[in-house]
């Protein structure tokens, strides 16, 4: 009977015996973790789960998670991934970060000066960084390599601001880190020196001058939203109006269009500009009793703002109410995940109309957290050429 059994075993199926079509299209729909795990068991599916085809194709079916940038000490900084988990209770659903993968945790010393996300494009990271010079990097935390970006001779230096942006482009799917300095002047009605600077990922290895004509105000700091092939910043005009600057990725060329109903740009507002839901969307937290989220329905028609959500801080959950607050990920029952200032993430229920602080993050020796949506993916960095790609 055991040799019949241990027979019986030998003959059975396994999943390696599989055509290579189904065992590609069964490994490309799991986690990005399980699937670095198999890497180890065999050459064959080591080869094939490196290979460019696949892991695009896993790129593709994967769904975005939540990456949190945790910020210790100057030379101290790591990251985590949560995957969303939904939870059924009394009839409706709500959401929680259960899905901690300790193994994702990256640290990030390699980039020193206390590193800061610029954007998320299809599992990569854009970071800069202000010491020992303003720095930029494109990075992959999931395989823990990086690429350096060549400094501007135009590099940060006072009096001038500097606004960021990482995006993609629809028609030739190129990948383009954009800089945007601006003079500053005491007086902000006068016309400021304005230029912008674009580098495409794997050609030439230099950066390219392009010119917007017309005169904006950006805030310093400011990151670009990433939505249909184009990059917006919340930005003003000399007519103290806020406007939305919108980069066309593919062509290269700026244009505005209005913003919601915000105060004046030399008013104070605190003011975040997101991507929720599909939709451009601008979170105002300058009330003393709502935070506002304003949503571009259709996208580009200045007519389609409207007022998507308005959120009670009474009672107010999170102690100061004043800094910007940063909406992250929309659930389809209204729930929403997002950052206040630099230290809270929060969830707001839309059932019951409530807003609670995370605690999940385990905060207490944290200097600053930065968390945004994130499609985890082994896309090798090698895929861009002329780029020289290092580890960390």
């Amino acid at each position: 009977m055991a040799t019949s059994s241990n027979h019986h075993m030998k003959n059975s199926p396994q999943l390696t015996d599989l055509p290579l079509e189904i065992i590609t299209n069964i490994l490309s729909r799991l986690a990005i973790l399980n699937i670095v795990r198999l890497k180890c068991v065999c050459k064959p599916w080591l080869e094939l789960l490196d290979s460019p085809e696949f892991t695009k194709l896993h790129l593709s079916r994967s769904s975005p998670g939540l990456l949190v940038h945790q910020q210790h000490s100057w030379e101290s900084s790591f990251f985590s991934y949560f995957g969303f988990k939904d939870v059924r209770e009394v009839g409706y659903d709500r959401h929680e970060l259960l899905n901690f993968i300790p193994e994702s945790k990256s640290h990030t010393n390699i980039f020193c000066g206390r590193p800061k996300i610029v954007g998320s494009v299809d599992g990569f990271l854009c970071l800069r960084s202000r010491r020992p010079i303003d720095s930029l990097y494109i990075c992959n935390p999931i395989t823990h390599a990086y690429i350096s970006l060549p400094t501007l001779e135009r590099a940060f230096r006072h009096p001038f601001t500097v606004a960021y942006g990482f995006g993609v482009s629809i028609t030739d799917g190129q990948y383009k880190v954009v800089l945007t300095f601006q003079e500053s002047k005491s007086d902000p009605t006068c016309r400021r020196l304005t230029d912008s600077h674009v580098y495409t990922l794997g050609t030439t290895g230099k950066w390219r001058c392009i010119t917007s004509s017309t005169q904006l105000d950006y805030a310093c700091f400011s990151i670009g939203a990433s939505l249909n092939g184009n990059l917006h910043w919340l930005a003003g005009d000399l007519h103290d109006s806020r406007v939305i600057s919108c980069l066309d990725l593919d062509k290269e060329l700026f244009t505005t269009f209005s913003a919601p109903s915000l105060p004046g740009y030399r008013s104070k507002c605190l003011a975040s500009l997101v991507v929720l839901g599909d939709c451009l969307s601008v979170c105002d937290n300058t009330s003393e009793t709502d935070i506002v989220i304003w949503m571009m329905e259709d996208y580009g028609v200045e007519e389609s703002w409207t007022r998507g959500f308005v959120i009670s801080k009474i009672p107010n959950p999170a102690g100061a109410c004043f800094d910007v607050v940063s909406p992250i990920k929309l659930f389809e029952n209204g729930d929403i995940l997002m950052t206040w200032g630099d230290y809270d993430l929060h969830y707001y229920s839309n059932m019951d109309k409530t807003l609670s602080r995370m605690d999940i993050l385990e905060l207490e020796n944290c200097w600053a957290i930065e968390a945004i949506l994130h499609v985890p993916a082994l896309v090798s960095l090698t895929c861009f050429a002329r780029e020289s790609v290092h580890s960390f």
